[in-house]
């Protein structure tokens, strides 16, 4: 293999390659980014066995002399040419096919990396698609915002891990949770080209993954039995799905409700923020919400401190109530809506507390609350 490629492009391609290198040292070869030469372009190719990154380098940014393939370590090779300071890179390989020579046209810096064996490296499999279907990528981005921040962390349930996409009815329904919160947004598709019901569960690190990949191109998705595959204009991911079932989280604003309110968003954020430096001083992490026909309070209080925040309401529908809620999933949740009026509703029950907005028809964040006595 013997190609010139531009410096700047290579870079750029292996940044995002790095990110889905195995941190695995059992298994070698998937530290190593998978490169090919063919006629017109370069593969290349990084996973840790259950996420893969796929992307192409043209043929207006390369000029290849010889064909052929390589494994080489990956965070080695982005560094070497991090650092490298000319426009074009030279890669080679002898002919035992066990070195790659990374030098450029002056000569001036030139190093040698052992490779390994490419025709050991786990190429992933096509996916047998079921269901095809085009998203914007800023809605998809969007998607992902507004759901992957309420995913599990840890994997006491593994299907909570992930982000929940279903396919139904012409409409993209993502859902993130754990016990005590919930993002779900639902969006028109753009296009159906193959379109059949189905549900994956993506997990977590590909969906923060992707995100990061994603700009205002359209995405095809392709959801299988097993994988999930999101092909962009310069990339395509493809990730094995988290088995298991989802827990039912069939829960809508037109519930029965003890309150329900408007106010605005960014009034709503300030206030919940002053009153978090008081909340933050305990574990607990609570603040108690009064509502009220026309206002909203909210109180915190450590052993010693005390804040109280008053907010003008408008639109109240219910009674007068209060419950007590964790002023930091409260933030996340309002700011992962991203509205500029937020209604929220207080749940017959008054165990959760709902949070939507008209400007986002389909969008709904979800905090568990505390019902406090009095």
């Amino acid at each position: 293999m013997r190609v010139i490629i531009n410096r700047v492009r290579l870079l750029e391609q292996l940044t995002k390659a790095v990110r889905f290198v195995s941190s695995n040292e059992h298994v070698r070869v998937l530290e190593c980014i998978y490169m090919e030469t063919f006629t017109d372009r370069i593969s290349l190719i990084s996973g840790d066995g259950t996420a893969f990154f796929m992307t192409e380098i043209p043929a207006e940014d390369i000029q290849i002399q010889q064909s052929g393939k390589a494994a080489v370590q990956a965070k080695l090779l982005a560094d070497i040419v991090r650092k490298m300071q000319e426009n074009e890179i030279i890669l080679s390989s002898e002919a035992a096919g066990d070195r790659l020579i990374v030098t450029t046209h002056s000569a001036r810096s030139t190093f040698v990396l052992q490779l390994l064996q490419a025709d050991e490296y786990p190429l992933p499999e096509s996916i047998e698609c079921s269901t095809l279907f085009t998203i914007s990528g800023a809605g998809l981005k969007d998607g992902i915002r507004q759901t992957l921040f309420a995913v599990q962390k840890k994997e006491h349930m593994p299907t909570l891990t992930g982000v929940k996409m279903e396919v139904k009815d012409a409409a993209l329904t993502m859902i993130g949770c754990d016990r005590y919160r919930m993002g779900k947004v639902k969006q028109a598709l753009t296009s159906e080209m193959h379109v059949v019901s189905e549900t994956a569960i993506v997990p977590g690190r590909t969906m923060n993954e992707l995100e990061k990949l994603l700009g205002d191109e359209f995405v095809n998705v392709r959801l299988g039995k097993t994988k999930i595959e999101f092909t962009g204009e310069h990339f395509t991911l493809l990730t094995h799905s988290i088995t298991g079932t989802y827990p039912n989280v069939e829960i809508g604003t037109d519930s029965a409700y003890a309150a329900r309110f408007v106010v605005p968003a960014s009034d709503l954020i300030a206030a919940l923020d002053r009153t978090a430096i008081i909340a933050s001083q305990e574990k607990t992490n609570l603040v108690q919400m009064r509502v009220q026909a026309e206002k909203v309070e909210f109180n915190a209080s450590s052993q010693v401190n005390q804040s109280s925040e008053t907010l003008s309401t408008y639109r109240f529908l219910g009674t007068e109530c209060k419950v007590s809620l964790n002023v930091g999933y409260a933030l996340e949740a309002i700011k992962a809506l991203d509205a500029e009026q937020v209604q929220v509703q207080i749940n017959q029950g008054m165990q959760m507390i709902l949070f939507t907005s008209d400007e986002k028809e389909g969008a709904l964040q979800l905090i568990m609350a505390a019902r406090t006595a009095g």
